[in-house]
């Protein structure tokens, strides 16, 4: 499995030092060259140690490059010259220069891209891009639906066979949050190369990830998954559920996957919540075997399941879904997760007083698993009516936005904290009195909570260690496999 690492704009113009030091996991690099004006294209491709691939895209596809045909043939004429192994012609404006800068098959890429969606007569522009020579045929409409979604997979998996992929030129994959997993399943499908970010700042169109994330996630794959896993959610674009658990299958030796699946419009759950061998990657010959389900969704989920595990019964959510024949059966390991975490920290909640904010899916998930780990919990929300309904529905306490009564045991189950300039969910009183703080938000670095209950000097669960706990639990459901405790928790850092 190879990977392109695209190199945008962290500066107008490259300094030898980027591209002397390309991203693990990259075989080639790509030089964007409409996001780096004056960058001296022979200087560049001699400063690589790995192939260079010289891209000027349009304004038409997506670029900050000229549509202008004499300005594209300056600039890619420059590149040919300066001796970059592949050049992007892009097939909707660069055929001519197949000819003009006398370039054979076998140094360009044959490029199209579309911005505003997915056209339906996409299958016929892939066999069109086909018919004609180059190394590669790259195809990238932007998926706006799991239709769109389903559409581009489909250019790949009736063509995956043994005999065909190592001649297979297509690289076929959707921009945009949707779009995702085709980014991952492309190399699993036939492409011979994948395209990722230089850096998780620097991603060269949406949806883009680095090829460390992309390898954590599918590195362990020699082909198409013997069965798709996804974590499903209005938008999981940064989700480390593909990371976790595509460690957890690579300890276990599982040909399986993980996939970010985003779902902005909740219409579209219809192709992902089905029982087994009717959702969307089924259809194009890819089996589907359960959903990690993640905001906002868990109420749902826990809705349209045919077979309610007790906490999910109780929750009324759910976070794990076991698609089975005409069966969908339901699990909450958000539970796990937060027990879990606080034993392996060393915390106890038995005979403990829990408060709980939040009254969404998370919060209820770790209410209840909470409370049968024998915590007295109380629930708190900034609604209180609402608040008093679902404590009332899980037979819990409640307590008035305002009351500010301490407890030994804080979680934070609302999104409180994914952005910097967040309140916090709790007081400073309640933080200093309490013990142990379980806080569901994960970022890339310590939220506002973290902080202040590491100030006060309490036991911490951060997101990161409650997402791997409740992933184990997870993986076990998915499998029937005991989960590999280190090696998930080293996939995220800990």
């Amino acid at each position: 499995m190879q990977w392109i690492a695209s190199l945008t704009s962290r500066s107008s113009i490259i300094s030898p030092d980027d591209l002397n030091t390309p991203p693990e996991g990259a075989d080639v690099v790509e030089v964007r060259l409409d996001l780096l004006p004056g960058t001296d294209v022979a200087a560049a491709v001699a400063a690589s140690p790995l192939p260079v691939l010289a891209t000027f895209r349009s304004e038409a596809e997506g670029g900050q490059g000229s549509n202008d045909h004499e300005h594209r043939k300056a600039v890619l004429r420059t590149a040919v010259e300066g001796g970059a192994h592949l050049v992007d012609l892009e097939w909707s404006r660069d055929r001519e220069l197949i000819h003009e800068l006398g370039l054979p098959p076998e140094r360009f890429v044959l490029s199209w891209h579309d911005t505003e969606g997915t056209p339906e007569n996409l299958c016929a522009i892939a066999s069109a891009m086909l018919a004609e020579p180059a190394a590669l045929v790259k195809i990238v409409p932007t998926a706006e639906s799991l239709a769109d979604l389903e559409q581009i997979l489909a250019l790949s998996t009736p063509l995956v066979t043994p005999e065909k992929r190592d001649r297979y030129r297509l690289i076929a994959f959707a921009m945009g949050s949707i779009g995702a997993p085709s980014r991952y399943l492309a190399p699993l499908l036939g492409a011979p190369i994948g395209f990722a970010a230089w850096s998780p700042d620097t991603p060269a169109a949406p949806g883009q990830q680095t090829a460390q994330r992309m390898i954590a996630a599918v590195g362990h794959l020699e082909g198409p998954p013997r069965r798709v896993f996804g974590v499903v959610g209005a938008d999981v674009s940064e989700s480390l559920s593909p990371t976790l658990h595509g460690a957890a299958f690579a300890a276990s030796g599982l040909p399986d996957v993980m996939l970010p699946i985003s779902v902005p419009d909740p219409e579209d759950l219809a192709n992902l919540f089905t029982p087994f061998g009717n959702s969307l990657f089924d259809r194009i010959g890819l089996s589907a075997h359960g959903w990690a389900v993640t905001t906002p969704y868990k109420i749902a989920a826990a809705e349209i399941s045919t077979d309610l595990a007790p906490r999910v019964r109780r929750a009324g959510a759910a976070n794990t879904l076991l698609l089975k024949p005409n069966r969908i059966i339901a699990e909450n390991t958000d539970a796990d997760g937060v027990v879990g975490s606080l034993t392996a920290a060393g915390v106890n909640p038995a005979g403990t007083i829990a408060l709980v904010e939040g009254v969404g899916g998370a919060a209820r998930g770790a209410a209840v698993g909470l409370h049968l780990a024998g915590a007295d919990v109380v629930l708190r929300s900034r609604d209180a009516a609402k608040t008093q309904r679902v404590a009332e529905a899980l037979g819990l306490a409640w307590c008035d936005p305002d009351d500010r009564a301490g407890a030994e045991i804080l979680v934070n189950a609302t999104p409180l904290g994914r952005n910097d300039d967040d309140a916090l969910p709790f007081n400073q009183s309640e933080i200093e009195m309490a013990g142990a703080v379980v806080d569901m938000v994960y970022r890339d670095r310590k939220t506002a909570l973290v902080r202040v209950a590491e100030e006060a000097g309490l036991v911490i669960v951060d997101g990161l260690m409650m997402l791997a706990y409740q992933g184990m639990a997870q993986f076990a459901a998915f499998t029937t496999t005991p989960p590999p405790r280190d090696e998930m928790l080293r996939s995220i850092g800990r």
